[in-house]
């Protein structure tokens, strides 16, 4: 099976003069589970929402080489007090294959409900996503992005506010869909088990520190260089982007 990527080249994010990333070259690959990790604010989202073209980029390129992409975003980012039920939410992953008047499709609705009960959610279908706990939420939109049946998976931290039992319950979903060709990518925060989850890992602070596989790249070293003085990184982005900025004026 041909791989497909995902290939980021000198990609920079500027927020006015703040720099949010700089000059990132990242290739991305199916039947991969690759971790984006990084500390707060050093760009991890940005970079996601880069790739997603939800915001400008100030310089270079993303290339998708025509894999299409699903996207989970953080829990926070949903309006929970609008009325939707956990099968409408997940329906909504048809929303690209379908028109409004098609929506409840009975093929979709079949696909919608084996999700659900794969990832154990079949019984809440007709609860409203307010009356949920968490990890069931967040069970839902995986569920959502699943029904999309893409050729990437875009996780925003997807682990945050959820119980182990989720948790575990994720980690081999994710395992099955690399397994099954997809490329699986998490913005992800807990070191403690990025080697038991992860082929790849991409950490960045600002700018790339390293990129490759997990049992390469993922050590002390790196993990000091991303989670280090965050601030000199930026400076050091910044100054370079002044001088870009200057020399094309």
């Amino acid at each position: 099976m041909t791989k497909k990527t995902i290939e980021l080249e000198n990609l920079s994010v500027y927020y006015g003069k703040r720099c949010a990333i700089w000059d990132m070259n990242v290739t991305f690959q199916s039947h991969t589970l690759t971790g984006i990790l990084g500390p707060n604010g050093s760009g991890k989202t940005t970079l996601v929402q880069a790739i997603l073209g939800l915001i400008p980029i100030t310089s270079g390129t993303v290339q998708h080489t025509g894999a299409s992409i699903a996207y989970v975003p953080q829990k926070k980012e949903m309006d929970l007090d609008f009325p939707i039920s956990i099968l409408d939410l997940v329906l909504m992953g048809a929303y690209h294959r379908l028109s409004w008047l098609k929506w409840y499709n009975k093929n979709e609705r079949s696909r919608a409900l084996q999700i659900m009960e794969s990832l154990g959610i079949q019984h809440i279908k007709d609860r409203q996503i307010q009356e949920v706990s968490g990890g069931q939420l967040q069970r839902a939109i995986v569920a959502r992005a699943l029904l999309q049946d893409a050729d990437f998976y875009i996780l925003d931290e997807p682990f945050t506010g959820i119980d182990f039992a989720t948790e575990k319950l994720l980690i081999t979903l994710f395992r099955e869909l690399r397994d099954k060709g997809k490329g699986v990518i998490l913005v992800h925060h807990d070191l403690s088990n990025v080697q038991e989850i992860f082929d790849e890992v991409v950490m960045v602070n600002s700018r790339l520190v390293a990129a490759g596989a997990t049992k390469h790249v993922f050590n002390a070293d790196s993990v000091e260089k991303t989670y280090g003085d965050k601030n000199s990184l930026l400076e050091e982005a910044s100054l370079l982007f002044e001088k870009v900025r200057k020399g094309k004026t």
